[in-house]
Protein backbone atom coordinates (compact mmCIF):
# COMPACT_ATOMS: atom_id res chain seq x y z
CA UNK A 1 0.00 0.00 0.00
CA UNK A 2 2.65 2.69 0.72
CA UNK A 3 4.70 1.72 -1.80
CA UNK A 4 1.74 2.59 -4.04
CA UNK A 5 1.19 5.68 -2.59
CA UNK A 6 4.98 6.90 -3.22
CA UNK A 7 5.04 5.48 -6.84
CA UNK A 8 1.77 7.88 -6.92
CA UNK A 9 3.56 10.55 -5.38
CA UNK A 10 6.33 10.82 -7.83
CA UNK A 11 4.79 10.08 -10.99
CA UNK A 12 1.92 12.64 -10.11
CA UNK A 13 4.37 15.31 -9.08
CA UNK A 14 2.73 16.51 -5.90
CA UNK A 15 4.13 18.58 -3.02
CA UNK A 16 5.60 14.76 -1.76
CA UNK A 17 9.28 15.52 -0.72
CA UNK A 18 10.38 12.31 -2.63
CA UNK A 19 12.89 12.67 -5.49
CA UNK A 20 11.75 11.32 -8.21
CA UNK A 21 15.27 9.91 -9.62
CA UNK A 22 16.05 8.40 -6.41
CA UNK A 23 12.93 6.57 -6.13
CA UNK A 24 12.47 4.96 -9.54
CA UNK A 25 16.32 3.84 -8.57
CA UNK A 26 14.77 2.78 -5.27
CA UNK A 27 12.16 -0.09 -7.68
CA UNK A 28 14.51 -1.12 -10.05
CA UNK A 29 16.22 -2.87 -7.10
CA UNK A 30 12.79 -3.42 -5.05
CA UNK A 31 12.28 -5.53 -8.54
CA UNK A 32 14.76 -8.36 -7.28
CA UNK A 33 13.61 -11.17 -4.62
CA UNK A 34 14.78 -14.29 -3.67
CA UNK A 35 12.52 -15.33 -6.06
CA UNK A 36 13.68 -13.38 -8.63
CA UNK A 37 17.41 -12.67 -8.32
CA UNK A 38 18.40 -12.89 -11.72
CA UNK A 39 16.38 -10.31 -14.05
CA UNK A 40 16.83 -8.88 -17.35
CA UNK A 41 16.26 -5.34 -18.77
CA UNK A 42 13.05 -6.21 -19.87
CA UNK A 43 12.06 -7.49 -17.54
CA UNK A 44 13.11 -4.42 -14.64
CA UNK A 45 11.35 -2.12 -17.65
CA UNK A 46 8.03 -3.91 -17.42
CA UNK A 47 8.14 -4.50 -14.08
CA UNK A 48 8.81 -0.72 -13.23
CA UNK A 49 6.70 0.48 -15.68
CA UNK A 50 9.42 3.15 -16.37
CA UNK A 51 10.34 4.46 -19.79
CA UNK A 52 13.21 2.55 -21.50
CA UNK A 53 15.64 5.49 -21.22
CA UNK A 54 15.17 5.90 -18.01
CA UNK A 55 15.24 2.68 -16.68
CA UNK A 56 18.66 2.04 -18.68
CA UNK A 57 20.02 5.03 -17.44
CA UNK A 58 19.05 4.37 -13.87
CA UNK A 59 20.21 0.66 -14.26
CA UNK A 60 23.72 1.75 -15.64
CA UNK A 61 24.09 4.43 -12.79
CA UNK A 62 23.19 1.29 -10.09
CA UNK A 63 26.09 -0.59 -11.84
CA UNK A 64 28.07 1.98 -11.64
CA UNK A 65 27.74 2.26 -8.14
CA UNK A 66 28.26 -1.20 -7.92
CA UNK A 67 24.49 -1.89 -6.58
CA UNK A 68 23.41 -4.03 -9.28
CA UNK A 69 25.72 -6.16 -11.82
CA UNK A 70 25.07 -7.56 -15.29
CA UNK A 71 25.97 -11.30 -15.29
CA UNK A 72 27.28 -12.96 -18.55
CA UNK A 73 26.97 -16.06 -16.70
CA UNK A 74 23.06 -15.76 -16.95
CA UNK A 75 22.67 -12.57 -19.54
CA UNK A 76 21.33 -10.95 -16.93
CA UNK A 77 21.16 -8.35 -14.33
CA UNK A 78 21.72 -9.35 -10.80
CA UNK A 79 22.01 -7.83 -7.32
CA UNK A 80 25.83 -6.19 -6.52
CA UNK A 81 28.13 -7.45 -3.90
CA UNK A 82 27.80 -3.57 -2.50
CA UNK A 83 24.05 -3.93 -1.66
CA UNK A 84 24.83 -6.45 0.54
CA UNK A 85 28.11 -4.47 2.19
CA UNK A 86 24.81 -1.36 2.95
CA UNK A 87 22.74 -4.00 4.35
CA UNK A 88 25.68 -4.63 7.05
CA UNK A 89 25.27 -1.67 9.42
CA UNK A 90 21.19 -2.15 9.56
CA UNK A 91 22.10 -5.74 10.85
CA UNK A 92 24.83 -4.78 13.08
CA UNK A 93 22.31 -1.75 14.71
CA UNK A 94 20.52 -4.60 16.05
CA UNK A 95 21.72 -5.84 19.37
CA UNK A 96 18.74 -7.69 20.12
CA UNK A 97 19.80 -10.24 17.55
CA UNK A 98 22.90 -11.30 19.65
CA UNK A 99 21.08 -10.80 22.70
CA UNK A 100 17.94 -13.24 21.20
CA UNK A 101 20.19 -16.34 19.49
CA UNK A 102 21.54 -18.13 22.53
CA UNK A 103 17.39 -18.50 23.65
CA UNK A 104 16.24 -19.09 20.01
CA UNK A 105 18.87 -21.74 19.82
CA UNK A 106 18.28 -23.32 23.12
CA UNK A 107 14.64 -23.23 22.14
CA UNK A 108 14.68 -24.46 18.80
CA UNK A 109 17.23 -27.60 20.33
CA UNK A 110 15.07 -28.40 22.91
CA UNK A 111 11.61 -28.50 20.60
CA UNK A 112 13.65 -29.66 17.44
CA UNK A 113 12.06 -26.21 15.81
CA UNK A 114 12.98 -23.05 13.83
CA UNK A 115 13.14 -20.61 16.02
CA UNK A 116 12.74 -16.81 14.00
CA UNK A 117 13.02 -13.42 14.83
CA UNK A 118 11.49 -10.81 12.61
CA UNK A 119 11.27 -7.05 12.26
CA UNK A 120 7.85 -5.06 10.63
CA UNK A 121 7.78 -1.59 9.66
CA UNK A 122 5.53 -0.10 7.38
CA UNK A 123 3.93 -3.23 6.73
CA UNK A 124 7.36 -4.89 5.43
CA UNK A 125 8.64 -7.49 7.86
CA UNK A 126 11.76 -9.31 6.63
CA UNK A 127 13.40 -11.91 9.11
CA UNK A 128 16.43 -10.50 10.75
CA UNK A 129 18.01 -13.78 12.40
CA UNK A 130 16.56 -17.24 12.07
CA UNK A 131 18.23 -20.30 14.23
CA UNK A 132 17.57 -24.54 13.26
CA UNK A 133 17.58 -26.71 16.15
CA UNK A 134 18.68 -30.18 16.19
CA UNK A 135 16.53 -32.61 14.20
CA UNK A 136 14.88 -29.79 12.99
CA UNK A 137 14.22 -30.09 8.53
CA UNK A 138 12.20 -27.33 7.71
CA UNK A 139 13.48 -25.09 5.42
CA UNK A 140 15.40 -22.27 6.97
CA UNK A 141 14.43 -18.68 5.27
CA UNK A 142 17.73 -16.60 4.33
CA UNK A 143 18.06 -13.63 6.81
CA UNK A 144 16.06 -10.38 4.76
CA UNK A 145 13.18 -12.48 3.32
CA UNK A 146 10.19 -11.11 3.76
CA UNK A 147 7.53 -13.07 5.82
CA UNK A 148 3.45 -13.35 4.52
CA UNK A 149 1.94 -10.59 7.17
CA UNK A 150 -1.62 -12.64 6.44
CA UNK A 151 -0.59 -16.70 6.69
CA UNK A 152 2.17 -16.98 9.14
CA UNK A 153 1.70 -16.72 13.06
CA UNK A 154 4.61 -13.51 13.01
CA UNK A 155 3.05 -11.48 10.12
CA UNK A 156 -0.68 -11.74 12.07
CA UNK A 157 1.32 -11.09 15.72
CA UNK A 158 2.99 -7.75 13.47
CA UNK A 159 -0.03 -6.85 11.74
CA UNK A 160 -2.41 -7.32 15.43
CA UNK A 161 0.46 -5.19 16.88
CA UNK A 162 0.52 -2.22 14.38
CA UNK A 163 -2.41 1.29 14.66
CA UNK A 164 -5.64 -0.23 13.72
CA UNK A 165 -5.66 2.45 10.82
CA UNK A 166 -1.91 0.58 9.60
CA UNK A 167 -3.89 -2.47 10.04
CA UNK A 168 -7.43 -1.86 8.27
CA UNK A 169 -5.35 -0.37 5.56
CA UNK A 170 -3.64 -3.23 4.98
CA UNK A 171 -6.95 -5.40 5.34
CA UNK A 172 -8.70 -3.32 2.71
CA UNK A 173 -5.29 -3.94 -0.02
CA UNK A 174 -6.19 -7.68 0.59
CA UNK A 175 -9.82 -7.30 0.27
CA UNK A 176 -9.31 -4.92 -3.03
CA UNK A 177 -7.19 -8.08 -4.61
CA UNK A 178 -9.56 -10.96 -3.32
CA UNK A 179 -12.64 -10.31 -1.22
CA UNK A 180 -12.66 -14.02 0.11
CA UNK A 181 -8.75 -13.72 1.34
CA UNK A 182 -9.77 -10.50 2.60
CA UNK A 183 -12.65 -12.12 4.85
CA UNK A 184 -10.50 -14.77 5.78
CA UNK A 185 -7.60 -12.67 7.20
CA UNK A 186 -10.54 -10.71 8.95
CA UNK A 187 -11.59 -13.76 11.13
CA UNK A 188 -7.77 -14.80 10.92
CA UNK A 189 -6.71 -11.56 12.45
CA UNK A 190 -9.50 -11.37 15.29
CA UNK A 191 -8.57 -15.25 16.87
CA UNK A 192 -4.59 -13.73 16.90
CA UNK A 193 -6.31 -10.66 18.50
CA UNK A 194 -7.82 -12.83 21.06
CA UNK A 195 -5.31 -15.07 21.77
CA UNK A 196 -2.84 -12.58 21.95
CA UNK A 197 -4.95 -11.27 24.88
CA UNK A 198 -5.98 -14.18 26.23
CA UNK A 199 -2.74 -16.48 26.01
CA UNK A 200 0.14 -14.00 24.96
CA UNK A 201 1.01 -15.54 22.03
CA UNK A 202 -0.57 -16.79 18.28
CA UNK A 203 -0.88 -19.50 16.59
CA UNK A 204 -0.83 -20.84 12.82
CA UNK A 205 -1.70 -24.08 11.93
CA UNK A 206 -0.88 -24.97 8.13
CA UNK A 207 -1.94 -21.27 7.00
CA UNK A 208 1.66 -20.43 4.65
CA UNK A 209 2.51 -24.99 4.86
CA UNK A 210 0.43 -27.31 5.87
CA UNK A 211 2.36 -29.46 7.37
CA UNK A 212 3.91 -26.98 9.56
CA UNK A 213 2.13 -25.20 12.55
CA UNK A 214 3.88 -22.11 14.40
CA UNK A 215 3.15 -19.98 17.42
CA UNK A 216 4.33 -16.04 17.27
CA UNK A 217 5.14 -13.86 20.65
CA UNK A 218 5.54 -9.70 19.68
CA UNK A 219 7.59 -7.71 21.57
CA UNK A 220 5.58 -5.51 24.36
CA UNK A 221 7.22 -2.31 23.01
CA UNK A 222 8.67 -1.43 19.47
CA UNK A 223 12.46 -0.30 18.95
CA UNK A 224 12.92 2.93 17.21
CA UNK A 225 9.64 2.55 15.91
CA UNK A 226 9.63 -1.57 14.59
CA UNK A 227 7.75 -4.34 15.88
CA UNK A 228 9.57 -6.95 16.88
CA UNK A 229 8.26 -10.26 16.64
CA UNK A 230 9.61 -14.06 17.29
CA UNK A 231 8.15 -16.99 16.15
CA UNK A 232 8.88 -21.03 16.46
CA UNK A 233 7.88 -23.47 13.43
CA UNK A 234 7.22 -27.15 14.07
CA UNK A 235 6.62 -29.72 11.49
CA UNK A 236 3.36 -31.22 12.67
CA UNK A 237 4.89 -35.26 13.00
CA UNK A 238 7.32 -33.42 15.74
CA UNK A 239 4.24 -32.38 17.85
CA UNK A 240 2.34 -34.21 19.98
CA UNK A 241 -1.18 -33.02 21.52
CA UNK A 242 -1.23 -29.44 22.70
CA UNK A 243 2.70 -29.05 22.94
CA UNK A 244 2.32 -25.68 20.61
CA UNK A 245 -0.12 -24.14 23.36
CA UNK A 246 0.96 -25.90 26.52
CA UNK A 247 4.62 -25.96 26.24
CA UNK A 248 6.27 -24.30 23.17
CA UNK A 249 3.93 -20.67 23.23
CA UNK A 250 4.88 -19.90 27.15
CA UNK A 251 8.31 -21.09 26.56
CA UNK A 252 8.38 -18.39 23.57
CA UNK A 253 6.86 -16.23 25.95
CA UNK A 254 9.90 -16.74 28.37
CA UNK A 255 12.46 -16.28 26.06
CA UNK A 256 10.82 -13.03 24.89
CA UNK A 257 10.51 -11.43 28.05
CA UNK A 258 14.27 -12.36 28.66
CA UNK A 259 15.03 -10.57 26.06
CA UNK A 260 13.48 -7.62 26.89
CA UNK A 261 14.88 -7.50 30.39
CA UNK A 262 18.57 -8.11 29.21
CA UNK A 263 17.25 -4.97 26.35
CA UNK A 264 16.09 -3.10 29.36
CA UNK A 265 19.12 -3.70 31.45
CA UNK A 266 21.42 -2.36 28.02
CA UNK A 267 19.07 0.71 27.85
CA UNK A 268 19.64 1.49 31.82
CA UNK A 269 23.54 0.98 31.29
CA UNK A 270 23.53 3.49 28.52
CA UNK A 271 21.75 6.17 30.58
CA UNK A 272 24.05 5.71 33.35
CA UNK A 273 26.88 5.98 31.28
CA UNK A 274 25.54 9.10 29.65
CA UNK A 275 24.98 9.98 32.98
CA UNK A 276 29.09 9.44 33.76
CA UNK A 277 29.29 11.89 30.71
CA UNK A 278 28.46 15.07 32.58
CA UNK A 279 30.38 17.41 34.72
CA UNK A 280 31.73 15.38 37.39
CA UNK A 281 31.14 18.76 39.53
CA UNK A 282 27.65 18.94 38.82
Amino acid sequence: MNDRMNQRAVEEGNDSQLVSALARGIRILQCFSMGGTELSGRELIERTGLPKPTALRLINTLCEFGLLRYSERVSKYVPGIEMLSMAAPVLGRMTIRQLARPLMQELADYCQSQVSLAAGYRCNMPYVEVVQGAGSSLFRPEVGMRLSLSRTATGRAYLATTSKEERDNFVRGVEVRDAAKGEWLKQRLTETCRDLSERGFCLSHGDMHREINSVAVPMRTPIDDEIWVFGCSNAVFNLTGNQLTEDIGPRLMSLVRRVEAALGNMTGAAHYMEEDTHDPHS
